[in-house]
């Protein structure tokens, strides 16, 4: 398999998910990424259940490829050994309140002085520039604060976070994508960067629709829960045996799946463009729900296979992981453990090269104290 970042040394101070995921998927790519943990491990390790042995689900989903040991940067050796460590690293990564990071003697301006070549990658909450700098970034609070729960739900319901780290995911690949951005310049210029990623601004960032529709108008979002603000209709439905999700993106598509609901477009002209649909949303929303219920999944999916309107059954994970694995083109890999001799089964990176899955050998490091 190419590995691209081969012979790339990081050093990973960075713990929970956004700064972990990160170093794994440059993991991926081939870099060699050593994890330094505190005294007591990343804080993922004891977050479960689920457990297998001592090993959380947690942290397995965001450290394979690396390498680990414990070290404490509140101590003498603690700090000479990473700094023997950083002599030969190209990146570290971290996540560390800055202040923090400044007396641990490890901000931007220290590092560099010492370390000129080396890139820094710093992982925030907030940007360090600005008043709610020393505030925690769990991605939960920063869901609440940049507005993404108060557009997830169901219209009349409660603001509801996404079910998933996805501020914490987002960041990351910002991150990754940012010390690859700073490789290049250094191999460019020989000059180090330091990559800054803020939560708060990956999650606003993440807006994109939502938050350019609130910038043209000036009015808050409206939470719809499965369905789409601008596109009709573009959500779920209740079947007789099952819920399907139907994806409507072209007036065509739409008058297709209209003919087969006998919908009344003579009727109802508005619902052949996409804008009419929009506008008189509750009504085509509730005809296609009438029309929808008595009928079973599988024969709703068939015809839109046959027709080309984008649907899917809405399916539950351990069914999508374990009964359709064989369509997800080996998504799932399992890494020997050799210490254990056992398959550890992973989610890849979803990263092809020549046909080829860009996935580390390396499983989840143990953890020894």
């Amino acid at each position: 398999m190419p590995k691209p970042l081969h012979k790339l040394r990081i050093v990973d101070l960075s713990r929970i998910l956004a700064g972990p995921f990160a170093t794994q998927l440059l993991a991926d790519l081939g870099a060699e990424v050593h994890k330094l943990e505190p005294p007591e491990g990343d804080a993922t390790r004891g977050w479960g259940p689920p457990f297998e042995g001592e090993e959380s689900a947690y942290f397995r989903c965001c450290n394979r490829g690396k390498t680990t040991e414990a070290i404490d940067l509140h101590t003498d050796n603690g700090k000479a050994r990473l700094f023997e460590l950083l002599k030969e690293a190209d990146v570290l990564v971290e996540n560390f309140l800055p202040d923090s990071a400044d007396r641990l003697g490890l901000g931007w301006k220290a590092l560099h002085a010492k370390f000129p070549k080396l890139i820094l990658a710093s992982i925030r909450g907030f940007a360090s520039d600005v008043p709610d700098s020393r505030r925690a970034g769990y991605d939960f609070i920063i869901q609440a604060e940049s507005g993404w729960m108060s557009i997830t739900g169901e219209e009349n319901g409660r603001p509801m976070k996404v079910g998933v780290a996805l501020v914490d995911v987002l960041a990351s690949l910002y991150c990754a994508n940012g010390i690859q951005a700073a490789l290049l310049h250094r191999e460019r210029t020989g000059e180090a960067l330091h990559v800054e990623v803020p939560l708060m601004e990956a999650a606003l960032a993440g807006l994109v629709n939502v938050g350019a529709g609130t910038l043209m108008t000036g009015q808050p979002p409206q939470r719809f829960g499965n369905a789409h603000p601008q596109i009709v209709p573009y959500q779920t439905f209740p079947c007789r045996d099952g819920e399907v999700a139907i994806g409507v993106g072209g007036d065509r598509q739409f008058e297709v799946l209209a003919l087969w609901l006998r919908l009344d477009l003579d009727r109802n002209p508005e619902w052949r463009k996409n804008r009419g649909r929009v506008e008189d949303r509750k009504n085509l929303v509730e005809a296609i729900t009438a029309a929808l219920a008595p009928r079973g999944v599988d024969e709703v999916l068939k015809v839109c296979e046959q027709d080309a309107i984008p649907a899917s059954r809405v399916r539950t994970v351990d069914d999508v992981l374990f009964k359709q694995a064989g369509k997800l083109h080996q998504l799932i890999q399992p890494l020997f453990d050799e210490d254990s001799s056992v398959m550890v089964p992973t989610l890849a990176s979803p990263i092809l090269l020549n046909g080829l899955r860009a996935c580390a050998s390396l499983p989840p490091p143990r953890w020894r104290p």
